[in-house]
C-alpha cells in the first residue's frame, strides 16, 4: 500500500504533465479565445408554424416585435403550456479555423437552424421521448465558413419537469479550444474524483485485512467511492469516452443519493455512536429516498430526477441539523474529533451552499464547492490518523510497560508459588509426622502400651492433634489462594448433579455438627440438576460454609442448606441461626486475612483466608457468592452457579462415603473450631 499510493499519484501527475501540453497543440487549437455569447437573446414561446416545404416559418421572420429578450444564463421568463419555446441570437464577427459552437443546456431536446437550415439536433420531439431525460450535455456544434453575423435558431422543447428554453453557456470558438477548455475546466474534478474512487478501493482492501476495524474502512471505502462516481457523473470529459446520457443520469442519482448514507455511518462510527439516533435516522431518510425514487422510476410513475428536489430539501435539513450538533458539543470533544468535526462541518456547509446555489441562483458558476469540501474532510481524517497513530505510539510505550511489570509479576508470582509449594512441603511433612506421632501415641494409649500416671492427657492429645490440622488447613489454603492469583488453578468441569454431591457433603458432615447440639437440614426444590462443575471444588466451598456456620453458632441453633435450580443457574444457600455478622462489616467478610470477631474470647479460630478462598473459587466456577445476615439472628450465603453444560457425557456423581480421607478433609476443615 505504501507504494501504490505514491505511484498513483505521480502517474497522474505525469498524465496531466502530458495532457494540457497536447491541448495546446497548434494542430487542435486556434490561439484566438473562444468568444461568450451573453446578451442579444431572444425567445418566442410555443411552436412555429411551417410553411408547404415543411420549414419553420419563424426562421424567416424579422420581426423584432414578435420577439421577446432576455439574457444568459436563464429561462425565459414566460413558460409555454407544451413546454415549448424558440429563442434566438446573433453570432458575433470573426474568422476561426473550424468554427463551432459550445452550447450548453439542461434536459433540454432541440434543433438548431442557420440559413434557414437544419445544422444540428438532439433528442426527439415525440411524447414518448419527452418522458425521459436526455441528460445534462454539452453539444460542439459546427458552423459554415461563413457564419459571421448571422442568426442561430434554437428550436427547444423541455423534458420532465426542467424549465422551459434554459441556456447556461453559448460559446463562439474554433473546436479545438472548445475541446480544450473543457478539459482544463474539469482536469482538477476529474483528478479528485479519480483519487476518491482510488482511496474508496483501497480502503476497501485494507477492510478486508483489519477484520477488527473493518467497518469503519468500509463506510470510508464507500463514502469515498460515492464522492468520486458522483464528481465523474457530473463531469463534461466523461462525454468524451461514454457517451450514455440515460446511464450517466443512473449512476449520479445513486451516487449522489447514497452519499448522505455512507458519510453518516462512517461519522456515526467514528464518533463512537455518540449521536447514533441522528446520524443513523439521516443515513435511513436518504436510503428511502433512493429506493423509492429507483421504484418510482421503474414503475414509469415519475422519473428518478424528479425525485432530487426531495433529496436537496432533505439533504440540506440533515447537514443543518448535523452542523449545529458538531458547533454543540465542540468544545467537549478532544483534538482528533474536533479536527475531523470541523472537516465534517466544512463538508456539510459546502455541500448546502451548492444546493442553494444551483437551486435559487439562475447565474451560478460550473464550480462545485462540495468536491473541495469532500477534499477538505478526507485532509482532515489524515490529520485524526495522523494524531490517532501518535497517540497509539505513546499507548504501545505504555502498554509494553505495563507488560514488563505484569511479566514481572507474573515471574513474582511463579516464584512465589514455587516457594510456597517448598514451604508447604517442608511444613507438611514435620506436620504430618508430627501428626502421626500423636495418633500412634494415643492409639498406644488406648490400648495400654504406654501408661501415663496422673493427669488424663487425652485433652492435650487432641489440642496436639486439632492444631495440626489447623496449619494443615493454613498451609492448604494459602498455597491454593497463591495458585489463584497466579492463575495456575484451573478447575476440572465435568455434568454431574450439582443436587446429589450438595446433599452428599451435607450428609458427611451431618453427625459432627449435630454432636455440638446444632441440627441441621438439607432440603430442596429440584430433584436433580446437572451443571459444568468441579466436585472437588464445591466439596471445598460447602465444608467451609458449613463450617463457618458452625463457627458462628451456639447450642440449640439450626443450619439449612436449600438448592433452588431453573434454567438459568444454581442456587445453593446455607443459612444459620447463628450470631450473624455485623452490617458495617458485610462488605469485608470477604477480603483477605480479614476476621470479623477479633475478641479474645471467641471460641473459634481462623486466619481470615477460608470466605475469600470459597469466593475465588464460585467465582472460578462461573458463579458468584453473597451475604445477607441480621446481627443476633444468624447469617444466609448464597453460591449461584450457571446452569451450563460441557461437551463431556453426564457423570453420576458417587455418593460421598465416610471413608478415611473424607474424614481428614471434615477434620481439617473443621479444625478452626473448639469444643
Amino acid at each position: 500500500m505504501k507504494k501504490i499510493v505514491p505511484g498513483f499519484i505521480i502517474t497522474l501527475v505525469i498524465l496531466i504533465g502530458c495532457i494540457i501540453p497536447s491541448l495546446n497543440d497548434s494542430h487542435l487549437v486556434d490561439y484566438m479565445p473562444t468568444t461568450k455569447v451573453m446578451g442579444g437573446w431572444q425567445y418566442r414561446n410555443g411552436d412555429s408554424p411551417v410553411d408547404k416545404k415543411g420549414n419553420p416559418v419563424w426562421l424567416t421572420d424579422n420581426n423584432n416585435v414578435s420577439w421577446e429578450n432576455f439574457s444568459i444564463p436563464g429561462t425565459p421568463p414566460e413558460r409555454d403550456a407544451n413546454g415549448e419555446v424558440w429563442v434566438r441570437v446573433k453570432l458575433p464577427e470573426g474568422n476561426y479555423k473550424d468554427p463551432s459552437i459550445y452550447f450548453l443546456t439542461y434536459n433540454q431536446v432541440f434543433q438548431v437552424f442557420m440559413d434557414n437550415k437544419l445544422i444540428y439536433s438532439f433528442g426527439s420531439f415525440d411524447k414518448e421521448s419527452l418522458k425521459k431525460s436526455p441528460g445534462s450535455f454539452w453539444h460542439i456544434i459546427d458552423l459554415p465558413d461563413k457564419y459571421s453575423g448571422k442568426y442561430v435558431y434554437i428550436r427547444m422543447h423541455a423534458v420532465l419537469l426542467s424549465n422551459t428554453g434554459l441556456v447556461r453557456s453559448f460559446e463562439v470558438g474554433s473546436r479545438g479550444n472548445h475541446i480544450t477548455n473543457i478539459v482544463k475546466a474539469n482536469l482538477i474534478t476529474i483528478v479528485l474524483a479519480s483519487m476518491f474512487v482510488f482511496v474508496g478501493i483501497s480502503a476497501l482492501f485494507i477492510s478486508f485485512v483489519k477484520v477488527r476495524e473493518g467497518s469503519i474502512f468500509i463506510y470510508f471505502s464507500l463514502s469515498c467511492i460515492s464522492a468520486g462516481v458522483w464528481l465523474i457523473s457530473e463531469n463534461s470529459i466523461k462525454q468524451m469516452f461514454f457517451y450514455a446520457p440515460q446511464f450517466w443520469t443512473y449512476i449520479k442519482i445513486i451516487s449522489q443519493y447514497s452519499i448522505p448514507v455512507t458519510f453518516s455511518l462512517l461519522v456515526n462510527n467514528l464518533l463512537e455512536n455518540r449521536y447514533s439516533h441522528i446520524l443513523k435516522t439521516i443515513a435511513k431518510v436518504h436510503l428511502y429516498i433512493l429506493i423509492i425514487s429507483l421504484m418510482l422510476d421503474a414503475l414509469t410513475i415519475t422519473p428518478a430526477i424528479c425525485t432530487l428536489n426531495v433529496y436537496y430539501i432533505s439533504f440540506t435539513i440533515s447537514m443543518i441539523i448535523v452542523i449545529v450538533t458538531i458547533a454543540k458539543s465542540y468544545s467537549y470533544w478532544n483534538t482528533e474529533i474536533r479536527t475531523f468535526s470541523a472537516g465534517f462541518a466544512i463538508l456539510c456547509s459546502f455541500g448546502t451552499f451548492d444546493i442553494i446555489n444551483w437551486n435559487f441562483n439562475p447565474r451560478h458558476s460550473d464550480l462545485f464547492l462540495t468536491q473541495w469540501g469532500v477534499l477538505v474532510f478526507l485532509i482532515s481524517l489524515c490529520f485524526v490518523i495522523i494524531l490517532h497513530y501518535i497517540k497509539a505510539q505513546d499507548k504501545v510505550i505504555v502498554y509494553s510497560e505495563e507488560l514488563k511489570s505484569k511479566e514481572k509479576v507474573l515471574i513474582e508470582s511463579k516464584q512465589q508459588l514455587e516457594f510456597f509449594a517448598n514451604i508447604s512441603h517442608e511444613l507438611r511433612t514435620p506436620l504430618n509426622i508430627i501428626l502421626s506421632t500423636i495418633q500412634l501415641l494415643n492409639l498406644y494409649k488406648e490400648d495400654g502400651s504406654i501408661k501415663v500416671i496422673g493427669k488424663d492427657t487425652s485433652n492435650y492429645f487432641k489440642s496436639m492433634k486439632q492444631n495440626c490440622y489447623r496449619l494443615i488447613r493454613l498451609v492448604n489454603n494459602l498455597i491454593d489462594i497463591t495458585k489463584i492469583d497466579s492463575g495456575y488453578l484451573k478447575p476440572k468441569l465435568e455434568n454431574q448433579d450439582i443436587v446429589m454431591i450438595v446433599e452428599d457433603i451435607t450428609q458427611s458432615v451431618a453427625d459432627y455438627i449435630k454432636s455440638r447440639g446444632i441440627s441441621i437440614i438439607f432440603d430442596t426444590d429440584v430433584e436433580e440438576q446437572v451443571i459444568a462443575c468441579d466436585s472437588e471444588k464445591i466439596e471445598r466451598i460447602m465444608l467451609n460454609l458449613l463450617s463457618n456456620a458452625v463457627k458462628f453458632s451456639k447450642p440449640g441453633a439450626s443450619i439449612l442448606v436449600d438448592v433452588h435450580g431453573d434454567k438459568e443457574s444454581v442456587v445453593i444457600s446455607v443459612k444459620d441461626t447463628g450470631i450473624g455478622i455485623e452490617e458495617d462489616k458485610l462488605n469485608d467478610i470477604f477480603e483477605r486475612f480479614v476476621q470479623v470477631d477479633k475478641s479474645f474470647t471467641r471460641n473459634h479460630e481462623g486466619s481470615g483466608i477460608g470466605l475469600s478462598l470459597v469466593k475465588s473459587l464460585v467465582e472460578m466456577l462461573g458463579g458468584y457468592i453473597t451475604v445477607k445476615s441480621e446481627y443476633g439472628k444468624g447469617s444466609v450465603f448464597k453460591v449461584v452457579l450457571p446452569s451450563i453444560l460441557t461437551k463431556e457425557t453426564y457423570k453420576v456423581s458417587e455418593p460421598v462415603e465416610i471413608d478415611a480421607v473424607h474424614v481428614e478433609k471434615v477434620n481439617i476443615e473443621f479444625s478452626d473450631i473448639y469444643s
